[in-house]
């Protein structure tokens, strides 16, 4: 029986045709929009989804399919069948929301940068050329969005507000949940040099230590300790020494205590406020969950009408505390919970379930492959790891920059049937 491996395809005895030399420049065009998100264009005004980026996804995908052809789409057709069925929940939740416009335009971007990012490394990053070539890509966009934001801190004395004027020509994200997470996503790469020989494990470990005192200065908590969760893990697989990761947890303790030390009470106080948020939403979407099971109530659907029926859970907070929450804030800022009450039951199970059995192929992957394998499989793992984890703090798909990225270390999972 043939056994499927990353690195382990078949050869390539013919040259590529016009429509996969298509699909991977768009792919990867595609690829260095969302991660520098430049050029921005406002496809329809007064609309917050990002529609260019989002069609620039969906042409990706549709090329990906064009050069792919039947016979490698029907490969899987167990992943194909889930990925429709997702697709049409999603669609018939926009749809028949209370916002069918909003609506529909967000699940269409969050489906089209899925998908693309997916289906785009399933397909065009297979063979072990491809991938050191992309792999050669992301470390030069990671190395590219570092430079970026030590530019704006020199300049601005800031990094995470980067103005859009002439002075600044390429602007990132404007909010650090996304910026951040991108970074760790882009981990991928250079955490693969450090399986590698001495330069290039110098060069992996300088761009993951960039990145970390770049999120020291920006501020983020969460991106402060998700590294030393990643670094656990590796423990764990034996992929690093118990002693560098006590080195490593004593360097971040400190540079963290500063960072507590130094933060504004501001800051603090709406730090906060998240917290009770966040913690008051999970029987709050349960409540909006079992009224609209099947569907949900689309993903951007104000939840301000539901609080009618509602007593409020959390301590110490009023219910008029928590409507003006729920007004600022319209979203869950758990990607969960957003997936539970916009888009109902069998979606949230369906792709919960699709996300599990990949991860269980991941970790099933690591030590099975190839010695020496162009991406480790412990190198895709702990980023999609701390993806996850911040599934549980903010709504981080809805972002197609990350959903792009987080689905292509999906896809770079080893599959059986490829």
């Amino acid at each position: 029986m043939h056994t499927f491996g990353n690195d382990q395809q078949p050869p390539v005895t013919a040259k590529p045709v016009l429509a996969e030399k298509v699909a991977w420049l768009l792919f990867c065009a595609t690829s260095l929009q969302l991660a520098f998100l430049q050029p921005s264009v406002i496809l329809l005004p007064g609309e917050p989804t990002n529609l260019f980026s989002g069609l620039l996804c969906a042409l990706s995908l549709a090329a990906t399919i064009w050069a792919a052809g039947k016979a490698r789409l029907f490969r899987n057709p167990r992943q194909l069948a889930i990925c429709l069925v997702l697709a049409a929940l999603l669609l018939l939740s926009g749809f028949l929301s209370a916002l069918p416009g909003s609506n529909s335009w967000r699940g269409l971007v969050l489906l089209a940068s899925g998908l693309g990012g997916f289906w785009g490394a399933r397909i065009l990053v297979a063979t072990p050329a491809r991938r050191r070539t992309f792999l050669r890509f992301c470390l030069l966009t990671l190395a590219g969005i570092l430079l970026v934001i030590l530019i704006a801190a020199l300049i601005k004395g800031k990094v995470y507000v980067i103005d859009k004027v002439k002075v600044y020509p390429v602007a990132l994200d404007s909010n650090m949940h996304p910026l951040t997470t991108k970074i760790i996503l882009l981990w991928f790469a250079p955490l693969a040099l450090l399986w590698g020989g001495m330069r290039q494990k110098i060069w992996g470990a300088v761009l993951i230590g960039s990145s970390y005192l770049l999120f020291i200065l920006m501020p983020m908590r969460a991106a402060v300790s998700l590294p030393l969760v990643m670094g656990a893990l590796a423990v764990f697989w034996r992929a690093l020494r118990l002693r560098y990761l006590l080195l490593i947890f004593l360097a971040c303790a400190f540079l963290f205590v500063y960072f507590i030390r130094h933060m504004p009470m501001a800051k603090m106080g709406k730090e906060s406020e998240a917290a009770y948020y966040r913690v008051e939403n999970y029987s709050f979407y349960w409540h909006i969950a079992v009224q609209h099971p099947f569907l949900g109530i689309g993903l951007v659907t104000p939840r301000n009408e539901f609080l009618q029926d509602y007593e409020i859970k959390y301590p110490y907070v009023t219910r008029e505390h928590f409507a003006q929450s729920l007004r600022r804030i319209i979203v869950a800022d758990n990607m969960f919970l957003t997936f539970l009450a916009g888009a109902g039951f069998p979606f949230l199970l369906l792709y919960g379930f699709s996300l599990i059995m990949l991860l269980l192929k991941l970790v099933g992957s690591i030590g099975a492959g190839p010695p020496t394998p162009v991406i480790p499989p412990l190198a895709l793992l702990l980023p999609l790891v701390a993806g996850l984890l911040s599934f549980f703090v903010y709504d981080i798909l809805l972002h197609p920059q990350i959903c792009w990225f987080f689905h292509i270390l999906l896809g770079l999972i080893p599959c059986n049937r490829e």
